[in-house]
């Protein structure tokens, strides 16, 4: 990469707090630090079924914090349901927001916390929109997944329900003041959560590494994630009790955010967002599903940098040229998300796919404005077409 024709500008202006037991350890202190003593936490039933959400609120009663819990977070959240958020925030007279939970809590939280203090809906807040402001409440964000990244990025992705699309609200005001990264909390996922969120975690670090906008400083976070993802997330994946795995998974999902973040992200997500807005395809699966199809698309675009990637999962393919080793890179990847047990393609869903729905499909990919022109091949809407008649088998 040459830097004598680049220029580029990172702050990161969050506070990364991770260990074993981090959350136990600190959160209340940092809670009372501001002087805070009613929190609103945002969370999804799963995660209260599972005690998880108890463990939380017992350790912050003991430290004399209230807290009041919104567990109607669903997958893909919609812009309707935030407004539902904030009437629970306004009625407990909550003054921060704790997000706990996968990539969803963590949109509908940094999403809450614009309109807790925004007049308006969060629709109007979109890109494009209404102007936000530097008058947000705390946001503490608790990541429970291994794939999100969303603690560390200024972005929250939610679903316009009347539209059947992914929106996005962005702004340096909503990146999260404090992300707790603590491998404890991931231990009970369910081991295809563990594939899923994995893989998401994987893609962020992909495409953050060829994404047209990366620069030297998220070249070196990216690959350090994707190493980190490749030699432990199968291990994981196999046996929960593999703390280790699981921590170097963890942290690597936080290290990939603060990537791509930076950098971008591709249009594995751009194709990915419609499946999830359209037909329900948790996030993280859509894009472990789609990841082998896009790359093989976009290899010419970046034969050098693809191959440095085949080599981190080969290692012996240091000894082949570019050209060579980067072709190798969709089979290595096919076989990686197939000792993960994620579907080949779509078919699972059942559904068949007619030229309309597709075309629909490719249409949205292509206004997919955040993520569709950082790819490192220039996306044509005719590319996406073929990549979805590809994934989309029935």
């Amino acid at each position: 990469m040459s830097l004598q024709n680049q220029s580029f500008s990172l702050t990161i202006p969050i506070n990364i707090k991770y260990g074993l037991n981090v959350v136990q350890n600190e959160l209340a202190k940092a809670i009372k630090s501001e002087n805070k003593e009613k929190v609103l936490i945002v969370s999804d039933k799963g995660l209260v079924k599972a005690g998880l959400i108890d463990q939380l609120t017992t350790t912050l009663n003991e430290n004399g914090i209230q807290s009041t819990i919104y567990s109607d977070v669903e997958p893909n959240p919609t812009a309707d349901s935030v407004m539902d958020g904030l009437k629970v925030y306004t009625e407990k007279g909550c003054e921060m927001i704790i997000a706990v939970g996968g990539g969803s809590a963590m949109d509908y939280a940094k999403a809450l916390a614009v309109v807790a203090t925004h007049p308006g809906h969060i629709i109007e807040y979109t890109v494009g929109g209404k102007e936000i402001t530097n008058n947000l409440p705390l946001i503490y964000a608790i990541p429970t997944t291994v794939g999100t990244g969303s603690e560390v990025t200024a972005v929250s992705v939610l679903t316009d329900s009347s539209a059947g699309r992914k929106i996005g609200v962005v702004s340096p005001y909503i990146v999260p003041n404090i992300a707790f990264i603590d491998p404890t909390l991931t231990y009970s996922l369910p081991r295809q959560h563990v594939a899923a969120t994995g893989c998401d975690a994987l893609v962020h670090a992909i495409e953050s590494y060829t994404s047209i906008s990366a620069n030297p400083i998220t070249d070196g976070l990216a690959l350090q994630a994707i190493r980190m993802i490749a030699y432990n997330l199968p291990q994981t994946y196999a046996h929960e009790d593999n703390i280790e795995a699981r921590a170097q998974v963890h942290l690597a999902s936080t290290i990939a955010g603060v990537a791509f973040w930076y950098s971008g992200l591709g249009i594995v997500h751009s194709c990915s967002h419609p499946m999830s807005a359209r037909y329900h395809v948790p996030h993280g699966l859509a894009n472990a599903i789609l990841l082998p199809y896009v790359v093989e698309h976009n290899l010419i675009s970046n034969v050098k940098k693809y191959a440095e990637i085949a080599r981190i999962f080969e290692p012996k393919l240091v000894l082949e040229d570019d050209m060579n080793a980067a072709k190798k890179l969709v089979p290595i990847l096919r076989e990686f998300l197939n000792l993960l047990d994620i579907p080949k393609d779509f078919s699972y869903l059942g559904i068949d796919f007619t030229e309309e729905a597709i075309d629909q499909l490719a249409e949205d990919a292509m206004n997919d404005h955040g993520t569709v022109h950082f790819n490192p091949r220039k996306a044509y809407k005719e590319d996406i077409i073929n990549i979805y008649k590809k994934v989309l088998k029935s």
